[in-house]
């Protein structure tokens, strides 16, 4: 099955913003939006994406204590998300709480690893071991914490399905056309996303810099 794709929005245009909504049409259920349109717009973007019947992946990365964590986790709810995102770091009883505050109504997705990171840059942070292995125990952390998925690299993927379920959801940003040439590092193509099981990928730049960003889509499939 193809993973579903999730286009982002991080950009500070709102023209613009709706202008590529317009010409994605019914081809994109799903738009992410981030710390740069959500500091800039606030929850006005997130309501309005829902009014238009799109579903959203609000991808704040909550990264904190327990309560303070769950507190926004309840406020978040009121605006319908689809999935929200929170640190797997933020351990065990931050996980678990904060899966009680979102009380079925947001799929809350851990971040593992950030694609940005390789394991030259984790060993800058005193975290040793294989990225693969590290992903791994942070998933199974989520999933023991109740949470729907986990946001993961395209590599780590496979590894995640055989070991935690079909089930439990992998979201994967830093999906390219080609290699190389910005800050992701631990990045994969469409096909490969699709081969190793992600049920949804989450695609920014490529698309919305693009001059057709239907076009695009049609080349992911492709490449």
């Amino acid at each position: 099955m193809n993973p579903e794709i999730i286009v982002a929005l991080d950009i500070t245009d709102s023209i613009r913003i709706f202008e590529l909504i317009d010409r994605l049409g019914d081809a994109i259920s799903y738009y992410k939006i981030g710390y740069i349109a959500f500091y800039k717009f606030g929850w006005e973007l997130v309501d309005r994406l829902y009014s238009m019947g799109k579903k959203v992946m609000l991808d704040l990365k909550l990264d904190d204590i327990s309560n303070t964590v769950s507190n926004a986790v309840t406020l978040v709810t009121e605006h319908n998300p689809s999935f929200l995102t929170i640190h797997s770091s933020i351990g065990r009883d931050a996980l678990t709480k904060a899966q009680e505050a979102a009380r079925g109504k947001t799929n809350l997705l851990g971040i593992t690893l950030l694609t940005s990171l390789d394991k030259e840059d984790l060993k800058d942070l005193s975290i040793y071991g294989e990225v693969e292995d590290i992903v791994l125990k942070r998933a199974k952390l989520c999933k023991e914490a109740g949470l729907s998925g986990v946001v993961a690299s395209a590599r780590e993927a496979a590894l995640i399905k055989e070991e935690l379920g079909k089930e439990f959801i992998v979201v994967t940003p830093g999906i390219r056309l080609s290699s190389g040439g910005d800050d992701q590092k631990r990045t994969a193509s469409y096909r490969e996303a699709r081969e190793r099981g992600v049920d949804f990928v989450v695609i920014g730049r490529p698309i919305y810099n693009a001059s057709d960003p239907l076009k695009v889509l049609e080349m992911m499939e492709e490449i």
